[in-house]
Parts: C-alpha cells; sequence; structure tokens
C-alpha cells in the first residue's frame, strides 16, 4: 500500500507493454531493461510484469517495468548470462524525478534524475564503465598482445559466423576452463535458448588457437536512439593459453568492435563489464568503478 501511495504522489501511473517498449527505444537503458529481455527471461521465470509510466507537460518522459511487484527489470543472473548489476531506467536525460520501488544498483549515469536516489553515502556497490578512451601507452600495449597472439597462431572472429549451437559450447566449454567449478557454469539448454531469442542482442567476439576457441565474451547490447549500451558478463578462456593474454586481447579487441559499430551509427557507447570487487582489479585497466544509488525515500 505504501509504495502504491508513493507512485501516486510521485507522478508515476499503471502502463503497458507497448508504452514502455516506445519509451525504452527512446532513451535507452541497461541491458536488464530492455523490453526483449523482460519478454524472454521474464516468461522462463514465469515473472508477474507490471509497467509504469510518468507524464510532464503531456509527453512520457520515463517508465520502468517491476518484476514480481519487487525488483526493477530482470534479475536472472543464476539462471542467464545477463547482469543485473546496474539498472538504467528509460528516462528523459532533462527529467528530474522520484523514484517510488527500491532497487540499490541505479545507474550513476542518472544521478541527476532522480530526487531521492542516493549515490554517495554508505554505497557500497559499484559498476565498472569502460572508459571513453584509453592513454597511448595502454593502446600501444594491447596492440602488441594482439600481434603476439596473431603470431602464435591466433585468430579473431565475429560471433556471427556461428550458430547458436556454437556460440552455447564454446562459452559453456571455455567456462568450466575458466572458473574449474569454482563458478556454476550454465545449463546448455538455457544456454541456447538465450542465445537463439535474443541473438539480435548479442555481439563480440571469439577467439581461436590453432583453430581451438579459447576466449569468449558474450556480450548483449541494447539499442535506443541516441546510445547503445553493452553488458560484459563473466566470459571463459581457456587458462592453458594465460601467457598469451587472450582475456586482455579479447578485452580490446570487443572494446574498439563495440566503438566502431556506435560511431558508424553516430551514437553514444555506454560498455559495462560488471560490478567491480578487490578481487577483479584488473577491470580497472579498462573502466572505471562507480557507485550504484538507492533510493532513500
Amino acid at each position: 500500500m505504501l509504495r502504491k501511495l508513493k507512485r501516486t504522489l510521485y507522478g508515476w501511473v499503471i502502463s503497458d507493454e507497448d508504452t514502455y517498449r516506445y519509451c525504452y527505444s527512446k532513451f535507452g537503458g541497461s541491458v536488464n531493461m530492455h523490453p526483449d529481455v523482460i519478454n524472454f527471461a521474464g516468461s522462463r521465470k514465469k515473472d508477474k510484469v507490471t509497467y509504469f509510466h510518468t507524464v510532464k507537460n503531456g509527453q512520457i518522459i520515463g517508465a520502468y517495468p517491476l518484476l514480481n511487484d519487487k525488483e526493477i527489470g530482470i534479475n536472472a543472473w543464476k539462471r542467464f548470462p545477463l547482469s543485473y548489476d546496474e539498472v538504467m531506467l528509460p528516462l528523459s536525460p532533462a527529467c528530474k524525478v522520484a523514484l517510488p520501488d527500491h532497487s540499490n544498483r541505479i545507474s550513476p549515469q542518472q544521478r541527476d534524475n532522480f530526487f531521492n536516489v542516493n549515490f554517495t553515502v554508505a554505497r557500497k556497490n559499484k559498476i565498472c564503465i569502460v572508459r571513453d578512451k584509453f592513454s597511448a601507452k595502454n593502446e600501444k600495449n594491447r596492440r602488441n598482445e594482439y600481434n603476439r597472439f596473431l603470431r602464435a597462431g591466433g585468430k579473431c572472429v565475429d560471433q556471427a559466423c556461428f550458430t547458436d549451437e556454437e556460440i552455447a559450447s564454446f562459452y559453456i566449454t571455455l567456462f568450466k576452463a575458466r572458473f574449474r567449478e569454482t563458478v556454476r557454469c550454465y545449463d546448455a539448454r538455457d544456454m541456447t535458448d538465450i542465445i537463439h531469442h535474443l541473438r539480435h542482442m548479442i555481439f563480440g567476439h571469439v577467439l581461436f588457437m590453432n583453430d581451438e576457441p579459447c576466449a569468449i565474451d558474450l556480450i548483449f547490447y541494447a539499442e535506443s536512439d541516441h546510445f547503445i549500451y553493452f553488458d560484459v558478463p563473466n566470459g571463459g578462456i581457456d587458462t592453458r593459453f594465460s601467457s598469451l593474454s587472450p582475456g586482455s586481447v579479447l578485452m580490446w579487441k570487443n572494446i574498439h568492435a563495440a566503438r566502431e559499430f556506435c560511431e558508424k551509427k553516430n551514437k553514444a557507447m555506454r560498455l559495462s563489464i560488471g560490478a567491480m570487487d578487490e578481487r577483479w582489479n584488473y577491470k580497472l585497466r579498462w573502466a572505471d568503478a562507480v557507485a550504484t544509488g538507492k533510493p532513500f525515500i
């Protein structure tokens, strides 16, 4: 009842999928907020989805989906490789609103959009967002790594060249090779299912060494009128080739490919490589770690 009252006071009303899809197309958001992701993962998890939107001067300026009356966006990372580290709502960049529902992963990109979201006090959750550009030294080092990888017999192939089943097989094999049962891998049927239904949102490359797959990042991207959001969940690496830095090579190639993709479309890029933790300091080579937000009233 309290949240229903807050929605009324804050100016949010019950909406529908078509209105939400329009709003997302216009303003964009994170992958876990994309309408196709909500439809896919929500149906597999049998989630109840309720949509809300808000209006100013007769124009819709923002919307969000609420899953099972408690979560904003799709939280399905335990079953599918879809991260829930940052929640970016489709909002007009110029709007200022109050958020009536709870999330502790609100995007720092939307710091100026909310009256009631705290991004500073006691905020431990951080998201790693790839920098717009790297230093000349960093670029040189990455080029040298890539050339060394090629000379050793490696190659880099666009994921579009492979079937759904091949991508799923590469991912599972390399995920298990990287984590060696310390992290639970995804079910093969679920992997093939999500790749098949969301193939239009999958991006990136697969690295091969002597014609064997040795590294993969299954990147999902969500496109809107003005920017493209890329999300990189845990990938897979064959640790036999660690001396050739396949993880670093793949990240560099995928970041450059994403930049070129956005430049061709004349859209801004936002590329998330997931949550920050002291165990994952390697992410700071590529990204800045920024605190996510949480509503306080």
